[in-house]
């Protein structure tokens, strides 16, 4: 054994406390950028995971296979990532809100998870549509003073617009702003798209983190036909990694009252508003830098042991 690997192995790392627990809720099955972030959430010891939950409602003329499609990305994921002990990860939910006879598979998981005695808190980290949100806080609307909602989605406030997670189900959106009281910060859709990362850095930084890293890499370079992908890749799904450890001094939000959203998904006053906070920035150096470290530590650890 070398010095240099000897002086490794005894090396300290510095502590790092856990801020809160974590859901990730995500269509695993789309866009790779929520197969980036998940990653990044098992990277991140500051905020464990302790459940997934999945959708795979799909825009109009867009289907996706039938079953669980996200929910087997997920598990490859966890299974390539070398996952001791995973968490559980909720079948996919394929209808909208609004045709749901029964709480969703993920709202089981939501509700178990926020019953479950844990000092710390509990944060749902969301990068679609709030069907299994709104399922859960359908079924138990106490779910509201046990969890935190970091949702990307949304249009700019004041006045909201049109935007993909929200109208892939504007019905749950609707009842998680309009009807519940849970907690909520929100990343507007102008503020996710500040998350891009150049094609090239993907490529370089993805070939240092071996076996597993070639495979996240290929999740991107097969996109669908109607894509067409320039020098860079947007990573929206992102920036509850950071909002979930804490990790939000360099970024900028406000408290805002939250609005009432309408079918259209534009936004109303709220006839019983309350606190909502609304991120203007995100620190994406930050953000980018930490996912790829803690990537390339993770497996260059593996190698040296």
């Amino acid at each position: 054994m070398s010095q240099t690997e000897s002086s490794w192995r005894e090396y300290r790392r510095i502590p790092v406390t856990p801020r809160a627990r974590v859901i990730v809720d995500n269509d695993f099955a789309g866009d790779p950028d929520g197969l980036l972030a998940l990653t990044h959430h098992f990277l991140s010891e500051a905020a464990p995971v302790v459940g997934v939950t999945c959708t795979s409602i799909a825009m109009e003329g867009m289907p996706y296979p039938d079953g669980s499609p996200a929910r087997d990305a997920a598990r490859e994921l966890m299974r390539r990532l070398g996952i001791a002990d995973p968490p559980p990860v909720s079948d996919d939910v394929q209808v909208p809100f609004a045709e749901l006879t029964a709480p969703t598979d993920g709202a089981r998981v939501i509700l178990e998870e926020s019953l479950r005695d844990d000092p710390l808190p509990l944060v749902i980290a969301a990068g679609g549509p709030l069907t299994h949100i709104a399922s859960a806080l359908r079924a138990d609307p106490s779910l509201a003073d046990r969890a935190e909602l970091v949702w990307i989605g949304g249009g700019a406030h004041p006045d909201g617009a049109w935007e993909y997670n929200l109208m892939l189900d504007v019905a749950a959106a609707q009842f998680v702003f309009n009807e519940s009281a849970i907690r909520i910060s929100q990343v507007p859709q102008h503020v996710y798209r500040q998350c891009l990362m150049s094609i090239a850095e993907l490529e370089r930084e993805l070939q240092a983190a071996g076996e597993f890293g070639d495979w996240l890499y290929s999740c991107f370079n097969d996109p669908p036909d109607f894509a067409r992908i320039g020098a860079i890749w947007p990573m929206g799904d992102s920036p509850p990694v950071l909002i979930s450890t804490g990790a939000t001094e360099s970024s900028s939000f406000r408290v805002v009252d939250a609005p009432w959203i309408a079918a259209d998904g534009t936004y109303r006053p709220h006839p019983s508003p309350r606190p909502l906070t609304l991120f203007d920035t995100i620190d994406t150096r930050l953000l980018f830098a930490d996912f790829f470290a803690r990537l390339v530590l993770r497996f260059a650890v593996e190698a040296r042991s």
